[in-house]
């Protein structure tokens, strides 16, 4: 097998890994967008925030990977879920509406990656050390690191669809994403199911948080930059199905963003705002829809 072959099999594995980020990116946040209207730009800072937990436990402190990774995650479920609590509720409580909810995410987005990069002086942070591993299969290698994510990726996907599809919770989400004046009535508990969905969505953004920060690192606007990627990959996929949608959606959008940023890192914001636009022009509603 030719080098250059090779060459696109290790793009194409770095793709799908790259999937798996997204995937769990978009679907926490198609899941707070389908069953409460919010666009929630904060997922950003919620992805970061996880990131930078782990880095500054596993460099500065020395921790365990996997005892970082798991407070990193639990951070950010309550990170994600403290936005709602004093942030968004209130603003609706006041009779703001869905577009000050808006400002008010991306203000708050905005105001953590000041802070952060006043913090960090905007450096990349990667949390490991050393290479990783690399697994051959004939005469391609991929790393061992691409093959768990999917895998973690692919567990974590399966669980979040049991718990909406096969639990109470996961029944008032369902009812309150098709009509939440009725899933009121008929006494859906809106504030616990609200609680869930932000605790769960958060943590998933924690997962991918992670994973970036400990694969290629993390920096003050990473956050914001892999945003507008799974804004279009939500896109992508529409809203009918939202598991099926986030994860087409995140499949093209990592493999188009590897081999973009394979050939010239410039072209990845080319092609993700280019597909955005043509999917906005002939399918407004997703590819799926």
């Amino acid at each position: 097998m030719g080098a250059s072959v090779m060459i696109w099999f290790q793009v194409l594995a770095s793709g799908l890994s790259l999937s798996g980020y997204y995937a769990l990116l978009s679907l926490g946040f198609a899941l707070i967008f389908s069953t409460f209207n919010i666009f929630h730009i904060a997922h950003a800072a919620v992805f970061g925030a996880a990131g930078y937990i782990f880095f500054g436990l596993t460099r500065s402190l020395a921790w365990n990977p996997w005892a970082a990774g798991t407070v990193a995650v639990l951070g950010a479920a309550v990170f994600g879920w403290f936005i709602d609590l004093l942030l968004y509720r209130p603003i609706l409580r006041r009779g703001g509406g869905m577009f000050s909810v808006f400002i008010a995410s991306l203000g708050l987005t905005l105001i953590f990656e000041a802070v952060v990069l006043a913090l960090t002086g905007g450096s990349l942070s990667v949390a490991r050390e050393g290479a990783l591993q690399l697994v051959e299969f004939g005469s391609v290698a991929i790393r061992l690191y691409d093959i768990a994510i999917v895998l973690i990726v692919g567990v974590l996907y399966g669980l979040a669809y049991l718990w909406v599809m096969r639990t109470r919770t996961g029944m008032a989400i369902r009812a309150l994403s098709n009509n939440e004046g009725l899933a009121r009535v008929v006494g859906v508990n809106t504030m616990r199911t609200r609680h869930s969905v932000f605790l769960v969505a958060s943590a998933l953004a924690g997962v991918a948080g992670v994973f970036t920060a400990f694969d290629s690192g993390i920096t003050p606007t990473a956050g914001t930059q892999v945003l507008f990627i799974i804004f279009v990959a939500v896109l992508v996929g529409g809203s009918v199905n939202i598991f099926l949608g986030a994860l087409v959606g995140s499949l093209l959008m990592g493999i188009v963003t590897a081999v973009a940023g394979f050939i010239n890192p410039q072209w990845v914001s080319v092609c993700v705002f280019g597909i955005l636009i043509l999917l906005l022009i002939f399918r407004p509603r997703g590819l799926l829809a």
